[in-house]
């Protein structure tokens, strides 16, 4: 026992700023940290060093010791900011120096870790976050890392260490190793910051707990922090203040639980009437009326000021100016006054206009690769007309991208603009000074979680060693997204650090939602009332497989329907699927909408190679069906015969498609001639042979803010005759018009084309359409005005090129609709306006329809 209290024990405190004052003040340290060692000072000397927590991981104490065996502690100490004893804790070193008194210091062996002052955290956080183990040798230095460890958790206010040496020995063959034969004890003593138990607001009416709540840094169970709850009180400001709410006050409160060493955060608010805008005053502007001005802007008078906004809204108006000749505008910064109540508000600004500039001559120099005439074709603006700093951006990106499509990324574009007096007009020389061909090194694939990495580089068209090309770059993103169920694609260009020539690309993908469950109900003058459940899956096994199962009901029809798709098959771009339905549907025929019921049971086989990066692409289907034709109206039974009839149909379609999505396309062509071919080889009741050709084509006329407005056209065509043991084309298989997926304006029952069905038709579309809602640049829902015109004819001389309401006539028709574009669950809304009516006949049609028009 006496050996015991004769061993020495030494303390070290890092404390908070308050441990600093007590001890420049000369009074002991605070009694949770100091006990120890005021207990021990009769047996050893006892230290305490005080260092501010902010400063202490700059801060070390230099010590050595003597023989643990000695009786007293011959200690040097080099000076500490706020060390007011000539003690301090002795250090251990495994490369010991001699000491003054001659004295080789031995290191020492962990025995134990402790912790004392723990109420909220445990003892493994403690000596997870140390680098000492129980065994291993220790020294000074360790525990000054160990110290800011715990500090750097968050978790304390203060932290000490005690380190007692124990009676116990190491053994023998240990002693050797290590060059020690001492364990110590080595117990931290920590105090705790409080533990944030509950936050609460009060007072908020316009803004949500929840929205206030995703504000905060702080967060139920975390470790209080003072600066931390005083960032998040401004950031709760901030977000009143854009809200309109200039006369907030948020007080937060702390209420503590000592015992428990939990805190209560209420944040008291206040939220005040809202800022509104009383006047807006454009200083200066001469070229433009100022509510074309004003009109740009989202800050609007007798509107919610919205601080936030201003200065986007300065940045518009100088834009306007800049795309509309006056390159030398200035705009002064915005003087905001606030009423003394803070509720309302004037904003004025100054305008320097400058004059305004045309487009003069634009030349080239430097350009060795391309000719002048060739990288004049991008060029977007034209001489004589009104100077567009954004055509003229335009003008730059397009060479820019002229040239990395030639791997010359480092080409670099120097615009000089020259004003020349005798024509008035600006010209622009681009000097282009040509890079180096670059070439690619790695080419990777990251932010994948449920797809495989394969099913996404298989996609990528750019390989490492080509040279770098941008539209293949660009064509390979559209792959990804044309998958479905990735939301957006991110490209970051690197150069290769070992070699200047290459660069390394990494394609950043957002996954989405890759199955969908759907409920929903939509009407149509046609079929009524119509409900739908889906399950679909874009990305079956993260393999980039569809599933689906699909059934749809109401007084018409029902439909159940399975389909399944691979778009590999393994390392080759060939589709291969599968479908399998059973359909009840009451079909128009002549000028009746309920004529007959159609019963078709059946199923599909699908198989789609694809070439040049899926440019081209050949369909191949074999489908077999049993058909049953039931419940035919009296005033029709001279003409369809009730029965049923088994279909073996192999359809062929070879297409061109150069679309920038199959989804949601904003620009390019597909281009396709099927046949399909009933009967015959394939054996079957039906035989017949129709040929029928598919155009599109889709061109963004402009953009605002990445928003883009696209006209998009559609032509198609068809012809079907019956050969063999079949006498006449099977009423199902002729061409019916009109309804959701032909003349949006007129019913299929006979008001366009031949009412009992043609075996000649033509349909022509074209849409124009614009974004109402758009995430991660991809289009959610789209607003579409459109035009039709089509017919069917019974013989081809029965065609008439003549607009009108004759059955031999073109039918036309104008109308609106909305679009909801998801790849698992497109859906189509449109009023249809027939302008070519007989008598008689209904002038509008509703239309409700799943999928892509074409």
């Amino acid at each position: 026992m006496k050996s015991f209290l004769m061993s020495v024990i030494a303390a070290v405190v890092l404390s908070s700023s308050a441990l600093g004052q007590t001890a420049s003040s000369g009074t002991s340290p605070s009694p949770e940290l100091s006990s120890v060692s005021t207990e021990t000072a009769a047996a050893a000397p006892s230290i305490s060093t005080t260092v501010d927590s902010s400063t202490a991981s700059s801060t070390a104490a230099v010590v050595s010791v003597s023989s643990p065996a000695a009786d007293t502690v011959a200690v040097s100490s080099s000076a500490l900011p706020g060390l007011t004893t000539d003690y301090a804790l002795p250090a251990v070193s495994t490369a010991p120096a001699a000491t003054d008194s001659g004295v080789v210091p031995r290191p020492w062996v962990i025995g134990d870790i402790k912790a004392d002052g723990l109420k909220n955290s445990k003892l493994s956080t403690i000596r997870g976050a140390i680098k000492g183990r129980k065994g291993d040798l220790y020294d000074r230095p360790d525990l000054d890392k160990d110290i800011q460890s715990l500090l750097g958790l968050g978790l304390f206010e203060r932290v000490g260490a005690e380190i007692v040496v124990l009676e116990k020995r190491v053994p023998e063959h240990f002693r050797k190793v290590a060059g020690s034969d001492r364990q110590i004890l080595l117990n931290f003593i920590v105090k705790e910051k409080p533990v944030i138990r509950k936050i609460t607001f009060k007072g908020n009416k316009k803004l949500s707990r929840g929205a206030l709540s995703d504000l905060l840094s702080l967060k139920n169970k975390d470790p209080f922090d003072r600066n931390k709850l005083d960032e998040d009180n401004g950031k709760l400001l901030s977000k009143y203040h854009e809200k309109g709410f200039l006369d907030v006050d948020i007080e937060p409160e702390v209420q503590t639980d000592t015992a428990a060493a939990t805190v209560e955060l209420v944040f008291s608010v206040v939220e005040g009437a809202k800022s509104r805008i009383e006047l807006i005053e454009l200083g200066g502007v001469t070229a433009f009326k100022p509510k074309i001005l004003l009109k740009l802007m989202k800050n609007k008078r007798k509107k919610v000021y919205f601080p936030k906004d201003l200065a986007d809204d300065i940045k518009k108006v100088e834009t306007h100016y800049k795309n509309n000749g006056f390159l030398d505008v200035a705009l002064s910064s915005p003087l905001v006054t606030l009423s003394a109540d803070k509720t309302r508000i004037s904003i004025a600004l100054g305008v320097t206009e400058g004059r305004s500039y045309r487009f003069g001559e634009t030349t080239f120099s430097g350009n060795l690769i391309y000719t002048s005439s060739e990288v004049a074709k991008t060029v977007e603006y034209r001489p004589g007309k009104i100077f567009s700093q954004e055509k003229f951006e335009e003008t730059i990106r397009g060479i820019q991208e002229l040239y990395s499509d030639r791997g010359r990324l480092r080409t670099r574009i120097n615009p000089i603009k020259s004003f020349d007096p005798t024509t008035d007009r600006m010209n622009v020389l681009f000097e282009i000074v040509e890079g180096p061909i670059s070439y690619v090194g790695h080419v990777d694939v990251e932010g994948n979680k449920a797809t495989k990495t394969f099913v996404l580089r298989r996609e990528i068209v750019i390989k490492p060693g080509d040279v770098f090309r941008s539209s293949r770059v660009r064509r390979s993103i559209e792959k990804i997204r044309n998958l479905g169920f990735i939301d957006d694609v991110d490209l970051d260009l690197q150069q290769t650090p070992s070699d200047p020539d290459k660069v390394d690309l990494t394609f950043d993908v957002a996954e989405g939602k890759p199955g969908v469950l759907t409920a929903g109900a939509a009407y149509s003058s046609v079929d009524g009332l119509i409900g739908t459940l889906s399950l679909q899956h874009l990305n079956l096994f993260g393999r980039a497989q569809r599933a689906s199962v699909q059934w749809s009901f109401g007084r018409r029809v029902q439909d159940y329907s399975v389909s399944w798709t691979t778009p590999w098959l393994g390392e080759h771009p060939t589709s291969l699927g599968f479908d399998a339905y059973n359909t009840r549907r009451i079909n128009p025929f002549d000028t009746s909408l309920s004529a007959y019921v159609e019963r078709r049971t059946g199923g599909s086989i699908r198989l789609g190679p694809r070439f040049e990066e899926d440019k081209y692409q050949l369909n191949l289907t074999y489908g077999l069906a049993r058909i049953s034709i039931q419940n035919v109206q009296d005033q029709f039974k001279g003409v369809l015969s009730e029965g049923t009839s088994i279909q073996s149909t192999f359809s062929a379609e070879f297409s061109r498609d150069t679309r920038d999505s199959i989804w949601d396309p904003a620009r390019g062509t597909r281009n396709g001639i099927g046949l399909q071919l009933s009967g015959g080889p394939f054996q079957g009741d039906i035989h017949f042979f129709k040929p029928s050709i598919t155009n599109q084509a889709h061109h963004t006329l402009f953009t605002v803010e990445d928003w883009p407005f696209v006209i998009s056209a559609y032509h198609r065509g068809g012809y079907v005759t019956q050969f063999g043991k079949t006498r006449q084309v099977p009423v199902q298989d002729r061409f019916f018009i009109g309804g959701q997926d032909s003349l949006r304006g007129y019913s299929p029952s006979g008001e366009a084309g031949f009412p009992q069905g043609g075996k000649i038709y033509s349909v022509a579309n074209v849409e124009f359409g614009f974004p109402l809602a758009r995430e991660r640049k991809k289009t959610i829902v789209k607003f579409v005005v459109f035009a039709d015109a089509g017919g069917a004819w019974d013989r081809t001389r029965d065609f008439s090129a003549r607009i009108g309401s004759g059955q031999r006539d073109i039918k036309t028709d104008v109308g609106f609709g909305l679009r909801f574009v998801t790849p698992a669950f497109p859906i189509r809304l449109d009023y249809g306006y027939g302008l070519n009516h007989r008598n008689g006949e209904r002038l509008y049609q509703i239309n409700f329809g799943l999928g892509p028009l074409f």
